[in-house]
């Protein structure tokens, strides 16, 4: 470990301890699994007190920088980056009202058709079972009269493609909007005789086409569902 501290100077010192010590996690001084020192070692380092250098760690903390450990192997240790930490903070923006279900739809019409289309270019046969597994429990779902568990199966596809593209963030953002969408559409777009039916038939086409490998379909049928998903919405809205 080649992290090297600075004395700070006297203003918001634990946010100059903060900032020292993410500074060397992305300089690759400090890697996922490598302990900090002890915090009166920390003191020492960085010319401070201990309150000061507790507040950097809490900080720390919470940004998912560093995981405390209690106990006598205890410690501060640093941490692998977890996409699910940028999922919590946009979903306080959702829950907030700071961004709209048009913006929804403009995020899912730029970035859907291009995970569809990466995801079909990288799937394997495992991850071509996988999305037919999801699919085919949500089928199964409909099958039986259960909207509730369709809707939780149309938000495990989109998931699902979402991970066939090996992207971590595209698989934490998009899970985070298709969980707001899904608690939004019981109310707004999935209402009307045929409208769960018509979901699935579209979800069928976007899945095999991502199955198939037919990177330019899966986009495109992407694009049309996040489309017409949308139109039921802004209608169902209107009524």
């Amino acid at each position: 470990m080649a992290f090297q501290a600075k004395k700070l100077k006297q203003s918001r010192r634990f946010q100059q301890v903060v900032d020292e010590v993410e500074a060397a996690i992305l300089a690759g001084e400090l890697v996922p699994g490598d302990q900090l020192p002890p915090e009166l070692e920390l003191k020492e380092m960085f010319g401070t007190g201990r309150g000061t250098v507790r507040e950097a760690l809490r900080v720390l903390e919470e940004k998912g920088l560093i995981e405390i450990r209690a106990g006598a192997a205890g410690g501060a240790f640093v941490t692998k980056a977890d996409p699910a930490k940028l999922t919590e903070h946009l979903d306080l923006l959702v829950q907030a009202r700071s961004i709209s279900p048009e913006h929804i739809r403009e995020f899912r019409e730029a970035v859907e058709p291009v995970a569809a289309s990466l995801a079909a270019g990288r799937v394997t046969s495992a991850g071509v079972d996988r999305l037919n597994a999801a699919f085919h429990k949500a089928e199964q779902a409909l099958d039986t009269g259960d909207s509730a568990a369709f809707l939780q199966g149309d938000v495990a596809v989109h998931v699902t493609i979402a991970e066939l593209t090996g992207n971590p963030l595209l698989t934490a953002v998009l899970k985070m909007v298709h969980e707001h969408v899904l608690g939004v559409s019981d109310n707004y777009a999935l209402k009307g005789d045929t409208a769960l039916d018509d979901n699935l038939e579209d979800l069928r086409g976007l899945v095999q086409a991502v199955a198939d490998g037919r990177g330019d379909e899966a986009g495109q049928r992407a694009m049309e569902h996040v489309r017409i998903f949308h139109g039921r919405m802004t209608a169902a809205q209107g009524d």
